[in-house]
């Protein structure tokens, strides 16, 4: 008989950390970030206090965009083992992308005192500073890494945009231009317009946009962006042009309609204007902002009544609109309720201690009132806490010039000082170089009244007083034919507001009453 064989009984050893570490590390090689983080989670399982593993699984996490509980992992690798600079770094740009730019800039800069070399935490680094607007230490940090700075568009836009406001426009552009040459894609060009509109450079923008007008797959987002870009440069036949263009494409939006509304404004068709906010609300009633610009559009067009009601309409919407506090009270300060004005200005500042035009609204309310004092110590508050907005600058410069400065030297230097202020922080601003210009013509100062002057004409040609006070600078230094030159575009500007005002106030009115329009219009 036979025995019978004895059961062989096979052990088979279970998975170690490591081995689900490896296989976590090859599917993260093979671009298999789910699977990557299932064998992590599991290597940290058994090894819970081992700080590679933990660092491995905030990676990939991070590679996921789940970037505060990857935090949460690198964290506890760091804290068991400090000196592991690659892990900082991951962590430095976690906190980056997460808009925690104290503590990224604290663990890139000892990343960077640990490995002086370590090119991808000084790029990293160099975009935090330009988040923190330092722009010089961004600058110099992103200069020094350009093979980095090239590999990616937000590093391009970082040091294009540090360039910009460090004045070095030229500088900027050549960096905006790497984003064509290195083939950042659509996208990246795009980000390159952005930052170009972002300061200004809106030819620059432009010339972006239009180089991706095949290529870019949001092709509503691309219309609207340059249209805005030719609005800011007042080719407002060309915005409307390209904002038609997206409509026809079958893109439509309250936005859209919104500033097809101003680009017709802007070549003087009201009426226009208005039947285009009409889409516009109708497409989003909600929005505050259609309400709001139509009131603008009639308070410019001295229609009181219906910018009371457009006002009313944005605070029906939104009750805690600043912006329609402020409109309210703007239409009330030009009907003569100046106590009115002075309280929802108040409300403004309240909502918004922000809002600069509503500072600077409530210290004009007061200063109406006769209270020159509350209204300096209105806007010494708005300055202080908004040290870099260039309109509190602006409206301090203007009230100490034409107030106390009129009889004062001191006060009226003190003057001189906030208005050139204003325009170092804001070179588009025409009112200070008015301002100054007036000051200069007054005290006999003719060249320098003269360059304040045609600086203002140049910011602002639509302004009829500085034509005219350009032609009394151009009469006092003998230029006849320039000095008649500019009292006849004074004259065209006056009479063109003047057609203005009496069209709409009287067969314009009738037009645009309010039982003549359909549900959800603008109130006029």
């Amino acid at each position: 008989m036979a025995l019978l064989a004895a059961p062989v009984f096979i052990v088979v050893a279970a998975d170690t950390a490591q081995d689900h570490a490896e296989r976590g590390r090859q599917a993260i090689a093979r671009g298999e970030v789910n699977a990557a983080e299932v064998e992590c989670r599991e290597a940290v399982r058994l090894a819970r206090q081992d700080p590679e593993y933990l660092a491995l699984l905030g990676v990939v996490l991070g590679m996921q965009h789940k970037l505060q509980e990857s935090d949460s992992y690198l964290e506890k690798a760091l804290r068991l083992d400090p000196a592991d600079s690659v892990t900082r770094r991951n962590l430095g740009w976690n906190q980056f992308q997460l808009g925690e730019l104290a503590p990224a800039k604290a663990n890139l800069e000892r990343v960077v005192q640990q490995r002086p070399g370590d090119a991808q935490a000084i790029l990293v680094l160099g975009m935090v500073d330009e988040e923190l607007k330092d722009y010089r230490a961004a600058v110099r940090l992103l200069e020094s890494v350009p093979d980095q700075v090239r590999q990616r568009p937000e590093s391009i836009a970082a040091l294009a945009r540090a360039d910009y406001y460090l004045g070095r426009n030229e500088k900027a552009r050549e960096a905006l231009k790497e984003l064509e040459v290195q083939s950042q894609g659509p996208e990246g060009v795009f980000l390159g317009g952005q930052v170009a509109a972002e300061v200004h450079d809106f030819e620059t923008a432009q010339s972006l946009f239009r180089s991706i007008r095949s290529t870019y797959p949001n092709t509503a987002k691309l219309g609207y962006n340059l249209a805005l870009a030719q609005y800011r440069t007042q080719q407002f036949p060309q915005g409307a042009d390209t904002l038609r263009g997206v409509i026809e494409a079958g893109h439509e939006s309250s936005e859209i309609y919104n500033l097809l509304a101003w680009c017709r404004y802007k070549q003087d068709d009201f009426k226009g204007a208005a039947a285009v906010l009409d889409k516009a609300i109708a497409l989003e009633p909600a929005e505050e902002t259609n309400y709001l610009d139509g009131g603008m559009m009639l308070l410019e067009h001295h229609l009181y009544g219906g910018a009371l009601d457009a006002a009313e309409k944005a605070l029906e919407v939104a009750p805690d609109s600043y912006r329609g506090h402020r409109l309210k009270a703007l239409v009330d300060m030009k009907m003569g309720r100046v106590n009115d004005a002075e309280s929802l200005y108040r409300q403004a500042v309240e909502l918004n201690p922000a809002d600069a035009q509503a500072i600077t609204g409530l210290a004009t309310a007061q200063l109406d009132k006769g209270n020159a004092r509350e209204a300096a110590e209105t806007l010494k508050k708005g300055i202080s806490r908004l040290p870099r907005e260039a309109a509190l600058y602006q409206a301090y410069g203007s009230m100490l010039l034409w107030g106390e400065g009129a009889e004062n030297p001191g006060t009226q230097t003190r003057a001189e000082q906030f208005l050139r202020k204003a325009i170092a922080l804001d070179s588009s601003l025409a009112e200070p170089h008015y301002q100054l210009g007036k000051l200069a013509l007054r005290d006999d100062r003719i060249r320098e009244a003269q360059q304040q002057l045609e600086a203002a004409v140049r910011l602002d040609p639509a302004s009829s007083k500085s034509h005219y006070g350009l032609a009394q600078v151009y009469r006092k230094l003998g230029r006849a034919s320039d000095a008649a030159r500019e009292v006849e575009r004074f004259q065209a500007l006056k009479a063109r507001e003047e057609r203005t005002f009496n069209s709409v106030s009287a067969a314009g009115k009738a037009a645009l009453a309010p039982d003549a329009e359909p549900k959800n219009t603008v109130p006029h």
